[in-house]
């Protein structure tokens, strides 16, 4: 099938290239032209695993090229919308979807049918549908809409749309419903992934889904302090807990808190919603204050238990992607933690295998006695005390020799600490 993808962001190129690979002739549209030459020539713009080869395997046979004209890119019958809709305090930013829609109807085709992925406000499929009713009855024409949203997790996110738990189709349209569904075949053909439903019902389930994740996290933090205070084990608190098919083990490790582009974002955006509906605050503000007090408590647990003279203090930072396995820095716990710490010590020392450190440092407000390192123990080398906050896989073993009479804030808990003391290195933890 000829498809179309409109940005080529995280979810637009992901998407683009491992529907190429199903042998799909795929058109990714951005409008930079730069950043079109540099796709062409197998240049990926972000991290994430096997996208990179998924890219350079499926361009040279043309099943996947790129444009920075909607003329050529609204050839295809099937669009799918994936442009950044970036928070607003709270509210998403729809200029470049509303714009994005508008050179859809002026280049495409009378059929075509556009497919929304960008993670839009609730309400807005409907107002899109009214829009194309206008537009059909006034140019004869017979766009369609559906709403498609994307589960994808930075990381694994080739692997996430290869394998999916489930494939969300929102349409009130028959033939819609029935090409998207062909699109998708090949992943359900063990086991039907597709759930139908209408595309407002589509645009809420997206926001629910990480809104539900996200106060699974905030959950289990806030049992973590509790932990801490009366002597518990969070470890065994979590396995407990995980063990229950109701609970389920995913999303219940403590650590310093959520961040990236989707948690805080969707988060914020449902609770904008709430405000518009008159509805009362509840469980969905109680997380997105959870996240900001469990930074905090981490943050004074570093300061009352790791620096006896803060004036000569000097931290090192492990990780600053907001996970592993991406080079994504938004909303990224180690930021907010880094800014919190550079005005009470003396120095900080930052490693990240992956994080591009241009930016890193633009999101870093105090500028002075910054260090950047390739390599996490010339980090850690003159640091009195070390920060996990990021659990990179090269973070989980460590050589204990280089690391003698210094103490670990493990923020992801992922580390041994009776084995550590064993070697004189001290490991302070969250909810033990």
């Amino acid at each position: 099938m000829k498809i179309s993808i409109i940005g080529t962001g995280y979810v637009g190129l992901v998407t683009g290239a491992c529907l190429a690979e199903l042998g799909n002739h795929v058109t990714c549209m951005d409008k930079s032209k730069n950043k079109v030459r540099d796709l062409d020539n197998g240049s990926i713009p972000f991290y994430e695993p096997e996208l990179t080869n998924l890219v350079k395997k499926n361009t040279p046979l043309k099943n996947l090229t790129f444009t920075d004209s909607y003329k050529d890119a609204c050839k295809n019958q099937v669009i799918f919308v994936c442009v950044d809709t970036p928070d607003n305090e709270g509210k998403p930013n729809l200029k470049n979807f509303n714009s994005c829609i508008t050179s859809i109807l002026k280049h495409g085709k009378s059929n075509t049918l556009i497919v929304t992925k960008s993670t839009i406000p609730l309400g807005t499929n409907t107002k899109i549908e009214l829009k194309l009713r206008k537009y059909n009855q006034k140019n004869n024409t017979n766009f369609k809409l559906a709403s498609n949203p994307e589960f994808l997790k930075e990381g694994s996110a080739v692997q996430d749309f290869f394998k999916p738990d489930r494939i969300i189709i929102g349409t009130n349209d028959l033939n819609s419903k029935n090409i998207l569904q062909k699109i998708y075949a090949p992943l359900s053909r063990n086991k039907n992934k597709i759930i139908n439903m209408s595309p407002s019902s589509a645009e809420l389930t997206k926001y629910a889904a990480n809104a539900f994740l996200a106060t699974k996290i905030s959950f289990i933090n806030e049992i973590s302090q509790i932990s801490e205070k009366t002597n518990a084990n969070i470890h065994d608190i979590r396995k407990g807990l995980g063990s229950d098919p109701r609970i389920g083990s995913d999303f219940i490790y403590a650590g310093i808190g959520f961040g990236g582009s989707c948690f805080p974002k969707d988060l914020s955006a449902l609770r904008y919603s709430k405000k518009k509906l008159n509805l009362q605050e509840g469980i969905i503000e109680k997380t997105i204050s959870n996240n900001e007090v469990q930074l905090n408590y981490f943050y004074n647990k570093i300061i009352k238990a790791g620096i006896t003279d803060a004036k000569k203090h000097r931290i090192a930072i492990w990780g600053l992607t907001f996970k592993p396995e991406t080079d994504d820095l938004r909303e990224s716990v180690s930021i907010k933690l880094i800014n919190l710490l550079a005005t009470k010590v003396h120095s900080l020392h930052l490693y990240d295998p992956m994080a591009k450190y241009e930016e890193v440092s633009d999101q870093i407000k105090v500028k002075k006695n910054i260090f950047f390192y390739d390599d996490k123990y010339l980090a850690a080398k003159d640091s009195h005390s070390i920060v996990l906050a990021t659990e990179w896989r090269e973070f989980w073993e460590l050589d204990v020799n280089r690391l003698k009479n210094k103490t670990i804030f493990d923020g992801r808990n992922i580390y041994d600490h009776e084995y550590y003391k064993k070697h004189n290195v001290n490991v302070i933890g969250i909810g033990l």
